[in-house]
């Protein structure tokens, strides 16, 4: 929804953390894989492999120190998205939001606002399509 404002260092990195975000739980699910898509199509960059090795660290700490706030809060928001998008919020997958929060100078009201934004938008997302299949 809004990766288009990165820059394409920024959508590069992004796509990478998305990666390593959908591995964090040893898991990936296909709603995961989706979605990955979809931020690719949305940024207009190939899906990276999820087989090669990321350098977690060292992209947070890209974001960290070169992007502004605004391109951070973006990171943290469409991750969430991603990590919920299998309606599993792991305790991996909220280790890896918690460094990247940490990094980002976020605090943990900031974090638990942004996840309840996620879980209404998702919970909005579910009753509109249950409205628009209801017979």
């Amino acid at each position: 929804m809004f990766l288009n404002l990165l820059n394409s260092k920024e959508k590069d990195n992004f796509l990478k953390l998305a990666v390593a975000a959908i591995k964090a739980d040893g898991v990936i699910e296909e709603t995961e894989m989706q979605t990955l898509s979809t931020y690719a199509n949305e940024m207009q960059i190939p899906v990276c492999n999820t087989d090669d090795p990321i350098d977690v660290e060292a992209i947070i700490g890209e974001f960290a120190s070169n992007s502004t706030v605004q391109v951070k809060r973006i990171v943290l928001v469409e991750l969430l998205a991603l990590v919920f998008a299998d309606g599993d919020y792991s305790a991996e997958e909220k280790g890896l939001v918690q460094q990247i929060a940490n990094a980002f100078n976020f605090n943990d009201d900031l974090v638990d606002h942004v996840v309840d934004l996620e879980k209404s938008y998702m919970a909005a997302c579910a009753s509109l399509v249950d409205f628009i299949n209801k017979e």
